[in-house]
């Protein structure tokens, strides 16, 4: 994140004259997006606290909201994105990001994107989850079966 800012903050945030708060904001968000999209808010029974990066975050991850034919169709472009990594890996990988989302309180950090999606990410996840966790014991299954 620091490499990311200093960089951004040193060549087109100068460039362009932009404020070093925003830059600071900018890099902060998508710092988020890639560890785990998770702020003190998404544990708040009540958010009182939301700010943009809330908001920002709470788009990034309103697909898990969709209804479950839209879901499915994004989960399945996922794979495809990532048809490079072996089945069993993604599988065992991509379960431990949905097990993340149902560990927490709360999927989405702002009151409206909780009273919008809230339940259909959790059924979602959970969902995904299951079916990620069976493909990858039927496939150590399989394995342990060519082994014998």
């Amino acid at each position: 994140k620091q490499w990311y800012q200093r960089r951004v903050r040193g060549s087109c945030a100068a460039d362009l004259n932009l404020d070093t708060d925003l830059v600071d904001s900018v890099v902060e968000m998508i710092s988020l997006t890639s560890s785990g999209h998770y702020t003190e808010e998404h544990d708040a029974e009540k958010p009182t606290r939301c700010r943009d990066i809330h908001y920002f975050l709470d788009f990034d991850l309103a697909i898990l909201g969709a209804n479950p034919v839209e879901y499915t169709l994004y989960a399945r472009r996922i794979r495809k994105e990532y048809i490079h990594v072996e089945e069993k890996e993604f599988c065992v990988r991509r379960a431990a990001i949905m097990k993340k989302f149902l560990e927490r309180k709360f999927v989405f950090a702002t009151r409206e994107f909780r009273q919008f999606a809230e339940e259909n990410a959790k059924r979602n996840v959970q969902s995904e989850y299951e079916m990620l966790r069976n493909r990858a014991d039927q496939l150590v299954h399989t394995c342990q079966k060519a082994d014998q």
